[in-house]
């Protein structure tokens, strides 16, 4: 099915003219329209209808009627917009505002309008939109720009204009064929199995809806190592290609085989890895262990690769070849409780640090698990336990763990509200068993017992991690995670060499503006827009002084200070992860 709202968005292009074939899916949508709109004629036979709505009240209707209050609805427990017809007796459930599925279908009708609106606004094809937990974002493929801070007023008054026209939203369903002839995308919607779609003035975009009933709904837009060391990590390093037979032992391939890169060499198989597991059990098991090693915590921050497919890579955050802060803890079951409780801690530890609010999730037994029931019992019950006391409020993911273990995911939140899963903490009691991982114990005659596997993740994909903090930050990285910290810029020739010296002593990232043909104020503008943290600008008076003068990226003017003094306040920053460290010179 296909939304559409009525109505052109009438906006100043920018340069490259309106995406193509606008005109003609509007011809052919109002042809397919009109054959909707007489097949509903002759399907409509009137007639009494009865309505349930909650609490127990029954009341009388007539078939073919739609609900004019409210955002959307729910009939007979499916969510639906308020403009889709009552063809029979039904149980009805009003949803405003005050109820997470209106507040999304407010949302979502919102992302629709700015992606008609952004659409046009820049002359280019949209990538999707979507709504959050608090709002609506779009992704637009600018191709050799990006957005400009003073174009979103221009962009918010549009958007403001095309809401208050009050554009409704209108239903059509389409098969496949008529699909294909709207986007005129030959045949590359092999895989569309009726995903529904939204038609906003000139936008068409798939989306499962629902959506309210018109635009004019829409009151306001506005566009918007060392702590492994310290906590007892091993940092190690494994091969990345193994033999089959490894996986094979291990239960991945089975389970997880088809998403591997695989080839065959002297008659054998091999596999780049795409965990890190099997290779640390391999390390457990190459000798014999005692009670006292443990917990034995790995961390291995090698290169993964995963074949995943080739619709679901998006820029960072989905990649085939990725690095992962992956780590695994071999502990008795008397650790366990303290482990994951250490895990949960140093998760809040990290992402406090990087400015990270983070939520719970707790997931359990698949329908397709390895082992027996009574040991997945086990041990959902201590990370429940686990997570009752870390005092966080979490939900229940039921039939979300992976096959070998239950599992607490953490997801965090982008600029624009999106949900990213990053941290995992998974408990494993299946490789042990399968890689006869033993310990001898402390009792009497040091009799060998099983240890119990957790999987932990703080970052997870670094590359992920990475996209989020490019977004959160807007390219102004705090200066103890920046890769620019420092520019330094030169009156003269030669006047550089003893701030340079001392700050790539430092280990401090500052790169040198030395261009001759470019004038000094030029040369610090050009720092700021570069996100620059600091501009350390040099001239013969602070050479001879033996200082420095500071400027912030916001061109803040600091001032002239003694270097020794400047790079003792910037390790200390540094090493207090300050979040705006600029702020505090």
């Amino acid at each position: 099915m296909l939304l559409r709202s009525r109505g052109r968005c009438l906006l100043p292009l920018r340069a490259g003219g309106p995406t193509p074939n606008i005109s003609e899916r509007l011809r052919i949508f109002e042809r397919l329209q009109a054959d909707e709109r007489r097949r509903r004629q002759q399907a409509a036979t009137g007639g009494n209808i009865h309505i349930s709505l909650p609490g127990g009240v029954r009341l009388p209707g007539a078939r073919g009627d739609t609900v004019r209050e409210a955002l959307v609805a729910r009939v007979d427990g499916a969510l639906c917009d308020l403009e889709q017809p009552l063809r029979g007796d039904a149980v009805l459930e009003l949803l405003d505002f005050g109820h997470p599925e209106g507040r999304a279908a407010l949302w979502r009708s919102g992302a629709c309008v700015l992606a008609a609106v952004a659409e046009q606004f820049y002359a280019a094809p949209l990538c999707c939109a979507g709504a959050t937990e608090g709002g609506f974002f779009c992704d637009l493929h600018l191709e050799g720009r990006t957005v400009q801070r003073d174009e979103l007023p221009a962009l918010e008054a549009a958007c403001r204009a095309f809401a208050q026209a009050q554009h409704p939203f209108e239903r059509l369903e389409v098969t496949r064929e008529q699909l294909l002839e709207l986007f005129q995308v030959g045949n590359k919607l092999r895989s569309w199995q009726g995903l529904p779609g939204t038609w906003c003035g000139p936008l068409v975009e798939l989306c499962r809806g629902p959506h309210v009933r018109h635009t004019g709904l829409l009151r306001a837009l506005r566009v918007l190592t060392a702590e492994y060391r310290a906590r007892g990590f091993d940092e190690v390093l494994t091969p990345t290609v193994f033999d089959a037979e490894l996986w094979q032992r291990s239960g991945h391939w089975r389970h997880y085989g088809q998403h591997m890169f695989s080839f065959s060499h002297d008659g054998r198989t091999y596999s780049l890895k795409p965990m890190n597991c099997p290779a640390h059990c391999l390390i457990f098991a190459h000798r014999p262990r005692s009670w006292r090693e443990l917990p034995l915590r790995l961390a291995d921050f090698g290169a993964l690769h995963r074949r995943e497919p080739a619709g679901t890579l998006a820029g960072l955050t989905r990649l085939w070849r990725f690095q992962q802060d992956d780590a695994h803890i071999f502990c008795t079951l008397e650790q366990l409780e303290a482990e994951i409780s250490g895990c949960l801690d140093f998760v809040r530890t990290v992402y406090a640090a990087l400015g990270f609010s983070f939520r719970l999730a707790l997931s359990t037994r698949p329908a397709h698990f390895l082992g027996d029931a009574s040991t997945w019992d086990r041990a959902e019950q201590q990370l429940e336990k686990s997570l009752q006391d870390f005092g966080q409020p979490w939900e229940l993911n039921p039939g979300d763990g992976a096959f070998y273990g239950p599992k607490i995911d953490i997801h965090i939140k982008d600029a624009l509200g999106r949900d990213h899963q990053c941290a995992t903490i998974q408990l494993d009691f299946q490789l042990p068993e399968r890689f006869g991982l033993l310990y001898s114990s402390p009792g009497a005659g040091g009799a060998s017992e099983r240890p119990v596997l957790i999987h932990r993740a703080v970052l997870g994909s670094v590359e992920r991690m990475l996209a989020v903090l490019a977004e959160s930050c807007g390219g102004k990285w705090p200066l103890w995670l920046s890769p620019m910290q420092a520019m330094v810029i030169p009156v003269g020739p030669g006047e550089e060499g003893y701030v340079w010296d001392a700050l790539h002593g430092e280990g401090f990232a500052a790169d040198l503006d030395a261009d001759a043909g470019t004038t000094l104020s030029r040369k610090v503008r050009r720092a700021q827009l570069a996100h620059y943290n600091l501009q350390l600008v040099v001239g013969p008076q602070e050479q001879a002084r033996g200082t420095v003068n500071v400027r912030t990226r916001d061109n803040r003017r600091v001032g002239e200070r003694e270097l020794p003094a400047l790079l003792r306040r910037l390790r200390e920053l540094r090493a207090t992860r300050a979040p705006h460290a600029e702020e505090q010179l």
